[in-house]
Parts: C-alpha cells; sequence; structure tokens
C-alpha cells in the first residue's frame, strides 16, 4: 500500500516534476518533442512552483501527482478578484486509482477562491470525471477542449 503525502510544490521540485510531465506528456496532453516545447513547459513550471499555490503528492520520495497552478492576472488586476489558474495535473499513471487527483483538487479548493482548469482534447488521465466529483463544473465545450470551473458557495450565491 502506498504511503501518499501531499505538501506545496517548491522550486527544488522542478527536476521531479518535470520527470512526471514527460512521463504523462502523451496524456495531459503536453508538447514536449521539441527545444522551445520543453523550454515552454519548463517556464511554466517555474512560473507556477514560484506562485504558491501548485501542490504535490509524493510516495515515499518520488513525486506521483502534481498540479501546477497560478493566479489569474487578469481577474486581479481588473476585477482584483483572487481567481485561480490550473495551468497542469498529472498522475503517474501508476497511482491514478490512488486518489491521487482527489488530494491534488481538495487541497486547491481549500483556497476558497474560484478555480478554473482548461482540458485539451486527447486528455488521457480521466480528468473530466475526477473534475466532476470535486465539484467542478464545464464552463464552455468546443472542439479542442473543455474549460471547467470551480466556485465557492458564497461566488456561486452571488452569481445566481
Amino acid at each position: 500500500m502506498s504511503d501518499l503525502a501531499h505538501r506545496n510544490a517548491s522550486l527544488s521540485d522542478m527536476k521531479d516534476i518535470w520527470g512526471l510531465m514527460r512521463q504523462a506528456a502523451a496524456e495531459i496532453p503536453l508538447p514536449v518533442e521539441s527545444e522551445s516545447d520543453q523550454e515552454r513547459a519548463l517556464t511554466e513550471i517555474m512560473e507556477c512552483c514560484s506562485a504558491e499555490l501548485s501542490s504535490i503528492v509524493v510516495d515515499g520520495k518520488q513525486i506521483v501527482g502534481a498540479l501546477l497552478a497560478k493566479r489569474d492576472l487578469l481577474d486581479w488586476g481588473f476585477r482584483n478578484v483572487k481567481t485561480i489558474n490550473i495551468s497542469v495535473a498529472a498522475v503517474s499513471p501508476s497511482h491514478r486509482d490512488q486518489g491521487v487527483f482527489k488530494i491534488l483538487f481538495d487541497e486547491i479548493i481549500k483556497c476558497n477562491a474560484p478555480v478554473h482548469i482548461g482540458l485539451q482534447a486527447g486528455e488521457g488521465q480521466g480528468l473530466a470525471d475526477q473534475l466532476k466529483s470535486c465539484g467542478f463544473t464545464l464552463e464552455s465545450s468546443s472542439g479542442q477542449g473543455e474549460i471547467y470551473k470551480w466556485e465557492p458557495a458564497a461566488v456561486a450565491a452571488k452569481a445566481a
């Protein structure tokens, strides 16, 4: 049985998060073939780890899940609202049936701020079902993917 633990991601986790991302790249989908794709992905990991909203799940010393998130700067700048955008959520294939996604999403929900996540067409981790089970709702859908949103009860009631 796995001994899963959650903690906030830090810059010192970048190498291991990058390893997890490369392992799950085809299922996320995350382009990592070219050097420029890799540079964009590493920059996103660095930005999200610096934002102090990202989290990881470890099994022993190995990172088996990562949720990379950062504050939505447009909402913050224009409406003075703390909104969180999830850039990437990835879990090692060997740990998908162990509740790692739930651990990651439960932690981001504790921020008590609206959360958005976009799923690209071709996402193969079963993330849409995980999001729905954590209280996210489908906000929009197109041929390129879907956008899901979670809102705290007070924000959802005010919008209704």
